[in-house]
């Protein structure tokens, strides 16, 4: 069903289903615009409500804002019948142009936040631990796949690729990550079972309280009974560690800024800025100079 019907049958429904007497005020086009919008984003309201608002009034509110009665709204849906400068699917088509416009103008502002906000987090994020290779084929290796990192507040994500080897009898591999608070208890536990059947990526982020003082690694997870040849390899493995977004925002506003230009609380940053922000450093014109 096409957007502009929909309007069209809501509009057609609350004017059925609104009962009352025969008013005697004829409401201008631009305010029958501006009801229209508004009974259109309450349909639309009640109707993603998972709770069900069927049984609630949201249209005599609307025409007591702008001064009118549900008789008024009655009496002017009847009287256009007899019009000839203009229709009532036109009032509709201008709603809903003008919704769809609105509609544009937060889809593009919203995509601009989520893109300061991916950006920060990124621009400020700290590699915490990198690691090119680490091979298990025996028992005394095992100690290579543990580690245990302080831990600030914010986002750790860990990345690294993984291959268990045909020789490596053991079953039940796992990858389990696991935060300690100050009083030794663990707050957060994430377990990643591990396939055997090609060499496989894994992406874990864990969130971090304030609370918490130690993210514990275990890449492995074999048990004191495993039985060798091992065989399993870990690559590539990166954990980097993401500010809270509020702080990375800020700290991003102090790196690139000298004034505040906001959008709803974050710094706006045009294209250039961007552009400029977060390339290379070696491709950086140098401060004081021409860039040459």
């Amino acid at each position: 069903m096409r957007p502009g019907f929909k309007i069209l049958l809501s509009f057609a429904l609350a004017a059925i289903l609104l009962a009352g007497c025969r008013g005697h005020r004829n409401i201008p086009d631009k305010d029958l615009k501006e009801i229209t919008k508004e009974i259109f984003l309450s349909n639309a309201y009640a109707g993603s409500h998972p709770a069900g608002l069927d049984s609630l009034d949201f249209y005599t509110p609307i025409f007591s804002k702008y001064g009118y009665t549900v008789e008024d709204f009655r009496y002017t849906l009847a009287n256009f019948a007899k019009r000839k400068s203009s229709r009532l699917s036109d009032i509709i088509k201008e709603a809903y142009d003008e919704l769809d416009r609105q509609y544009a103008y937060y889809q593009r502002k919203l995509a601009i936040l989520d893109t300061i906000d991916i950006l920060a987090g990124e621009r400020l994020k700290q590699v915490v631990l990198f690691d090119s290779l680490i091979r298990a084929t025996r028992l005394a290796d095992t100690s290579r796949l543990v580690f245990t990192l302080p831990a600030r507040e914010g986002i750790y994500r860990i990345s690294f690729n993984y291959r268990i080897d045909s020789l490596d009898l053991n079953s039940g591999q796992r990858a389990t990550f696991y935060t300690v608070d100050s009083t030794g208890r663990r707050t957060v536990v994430n377990t990643q079972w591990m396939s055997r059947v090609k060499r496989q990526r894994s992406d874990v982020a864990i969130t971090v309280t304030p609370r918490t003082k130690k993210l514990h690694f275990n890449l492995g997870s074999y048990p004191k009974t495993a039985v060798p040849p091992l065989g399993l390899t870990i690559d590539s493995l990166v954990v980097a560690h993401f500010l809270p977004k509020q702080a990375a925002l800020d700290s991003l506003d102090k790196l690139l800024f000298d004034y505040k230009p906001l959008i709803d609380g974050r710094a706006y940053i045009a294209p250039d800025s961007l552009a400029a922000a977060f390339r290379p450093p070696w491709l950086r014109a140098p401060k004081g100079g021409d860039g040459r």
